[in-house]
């Protein structure tokens, strides 16, 4: 869940959004619109702790993840528009990194009924299945159809 209560954020005395208060609930998701100067960015970055609050509160739940775009991105050089977009993933992109070293692990190893070979199959089992949960296995083909249009 994340509470957003009384948040008011202001610049040179003028209020940008003033004591604005939602709840969102998990599996929610949630599109921000409007025109621009409204405040949909300084939004994102205080939801993110980018930028400082003036007033209000922000609670929560941990494990939230808030994903967006920003406006001013910087771009590593040589990288594809396609190559820029997964490092939004990056959750999903450390769990790879994890898995990749398990089965590497697991490969070279010949204990088989060892305690340690035994913890690195339930890690890997753990670490599938949050991969599985967090669309590790949808993520490219997703990203691409979203590219396209």
């Amino acid at each position: 869940m994340l509470n957003v209560h009384n948040l008011s954020v202001s610049f040179g005395g003028e209020y940008l959004f003033e004591e604005i208060s939602f709840r969102l609930n998990g599996g929610d998701r949630v599109g921000l619109i409007g025109k621009n100067g409204a405040g949909k960015s300084t939004l994102l970055k205080l939801l993110t702790k980018d930028m400082p609050l003036d007033t209000g509160t922000i609670a929560m739940e941990k494990g939230i993840r808030i994903g967006f775009l920003r406006q001013d991105i910087d771009f590593e050089q040589g990288r594809t528009v396609l190559e820029e977009s997964y490092q939004a993933f990056e959750e999903i992109k450390d769990l790879e990194s994890q898995l990749e070293h398990i089965n590497h692990q697991l490969a070279e190893r010949t204990d088989y009924e060892s305690e340690g070979y035994n913890q690195l199959m339930i890690d890997l089992g753990d670490i599938t299945h949050r991969y599985e949960i967090i669309g590790g296995y949808n993520y490219q083909g997703e990203t691409e159809k979203i590219l396209l249009g």
